[in-house]
């Protein structure tokens, strides 16, 4: 009998064992499964406010997933790698650009988007400013730009790099934020017409700088005028130049809308009463995304 009872404590011993060995090996492949990044690729979010709000929103993640793309997404620490009112002369060296090379160490990212230069535009230009010093502005801001990407490359020269513009503003001598009033003094009280076909003029420039073999420069102008159109100037909704043919890669200058107007009010960011002159609203961010991901992002993040 000694034996029987002897060989039953081993088996059950044995059991327990094997039981035990089992869940220690589906612990071990679970951990090593939730760790396989081999397939994540991350979009490093860095630059000014539009960045800002991209990572804040989280619009492209929710583009990522909306698109079927679900191994791409932004840096989670993008709020380190991003600030309202950032100036590209600024960036060099500041916390934000330390926050970014340090995230460049990350092997899931793929894809650097920055987004610089507009608020160096509204606070130097004038519409009074001749050709020539308006180009002098122009270069100025755009050297930043390349002193900036190039610290990137040498980084990790392996990454593409996509620099972002922007959407047509909307300054006006009766917006209710002072601080946008000012600025728009500060250019002379430029007409729609004028202020936005100096963004052409500085988008063309940028569009031009770029090789688009490892940087790409992709704008976002007359998107909001299409899904909204204008309400006060009588410009009906999906009229203008659809944002898939906006800065495709076969044409990177070609915008959309109409110079001469503003984006509907409804396009912008709205607290209350008080109405952004500059920044889209939430909806606004999320059709600026997914114009990225449909121009340049998507198939960077399938390949």
């Amino acid at each position: 009998m000694a034996p029987i009872a002897y060989n039953k404590g081993i088996h059950i011993q044995l059991g327990e064992f094997k039981m035990k060995t089992f869940f220690m090996c589906l612990a071990v492949l679970f951990f090593l499964t939730s760790c396989d990044t081999s397939k994540q690729k991350t979009i490093l979010v860095t630059g000014d406010s539009w960045a800002f709000f991209l990572c804040f929103y989280k619009n492209l993640d929710t583009a990522f997933q909306g698109a079927g793309l679900p191994d791409g997404k932004t840096n989670s620490g993008c709020t380190a790698t991003t600030r309202v009112g950032m100036r590209a002369e600024n960036w060099m060296d500041s916390d934000y650009d330390k926050a970014t090379k340090v995230s460049l160490a990350d092997p899931t990212v793929k894809v650097l988007y920055l987004s610089l230069g507009g608020n160096d535009l509204m606070n130097y230009w004038n519409k009074n400013l001749s050709a020539q010093d308006e180009q002098v502005i122009f270069d100025k801001i755009m050297g930043h730009i390349k002193e900036i990407v190039s610290s990137y490359q040498k980084i990790r020269p392996d990454i593409k790099i996509l620099i972002s513009g922007y959407d047509f503003p909307r300054f006006t001598s009766d917006n209710k934020i002072k601080e946008y009033r000012d600025a728009y003094e500060a250019m002379g009280t430029p007409t729609p017409l004028e202020l936005n076909s100096m963004l052409l003029r500085f988008s063309n420039n940028m569009a031009a700088m770029v090789d688009y073999k490892s940087v790409f420069y992709v704008q976002h102008y007359g998107m909001m005028q299409f899904y909204l159109g204008n309400k006060e100037t009588g410009l009906l909704p999906f009229t203008t130049l659809d944002p898939q043919l906006i800065s495709a890669p076969a044409d990177p200058t070609r915008t959309g809308g109409n110079v001469s107007m503003t984006g509907d009010k409804d396009a912008y960011l709205q607290v209350g009463p008080l109405v952004d002159a500059f920044h889209l609203s939430r909806a606004g961010f999320d059709r600026l995304a997914e114009h990225a991901i449909y121009e340049y992002l998507g198939s960077w993040i399938k390949n």
